[in-house]
């Protein structure tokens, strides 16, 4: 049986295949990734070894003991990893809490822009300068239109469509037909689909 001389042990190449694939199973659970799979590696060897002294040659065969050692190694860490994930003291912290930048000592708070706080809570769904280019183009669209569509769009900005057809006084169906079908035409002819949506 080829064997693999490992810290001084003699582990089996099945056993050194069955920990690089066990190892390989875990990226992407529990937040592992590629860059933990040496260290995963590491870990397995490492509790296989502490246990070898127990392993009892009358009650199974060394590949047998090493597939449960590991297996059983390979859950605790899922578990314990998870356990990791939903303590709720990882989060727990204070926006006044004082750390060190390259600038000095500064609260946290002071590190965390309002477009950042403003994407996070879903005030908006694009960031600031994305916003001000969009806008800049939305001007520049609703200015080419007819009086009356000009009117509409700008309502549209900041009301919704029952809102628009209460104020002006038509039913929905014709201001669907007349002033949104319209709108929705000029908009993707200037490809800004997004704000029809």
């Amino acid at each position: 049986m080829d064997t693999i001389n490992t810290q001084n042990e003699q582990l089996t190449e099945y056993t050194m295949t069955l920990i690089r694939h066990k190892a390989r199973q875990l990226v992407g659970k529990a937040g592992y990734t590629k860059d933990d799979v040496e260290d995963i590696e590491q870990d397995l060897i490492r509790d296989l070894l502490e246990r070898l002294p127990k392993f009892d040659p009358a009650r199974a065969t060394l590949n047998t003991f090493a597939d449960r050692v590991i297996g059983s190694r390979v859950c605790n860490l899922l578990r314990h990893r998870q356990t990791e994930m939903r303590d709720c003291r990882r989060e727990a912290f204070s926006l006044n809490d004082e750390i060190e930048t390259e600038d000095g000592p500064m609260q946290l708070h002071e590190t965390v822009s309002q477009d950042e706080v403003d994407l996070r809570t879903d005030r908006y769904t694009r960031p600031a300068a994305e916003r001000d280019h969009l806008n800049f183009d939305l001007k520049a669209v609703i200015v080419s239109l007819p009086p009356e569509l000009q009117e509409v769009a700008e309502m549209l900005r900041s009301h919704s469509v029952a809102e628009v057809v209460r104020a002006l006084g038509i039913p929905r169906r014709t201001f669907r037909e007349k002033h949104l079908a319209q709108l929705r035409e000029v908009f993707a002819a200037s490809r800004m689909d997004d704000y029809l949506r």
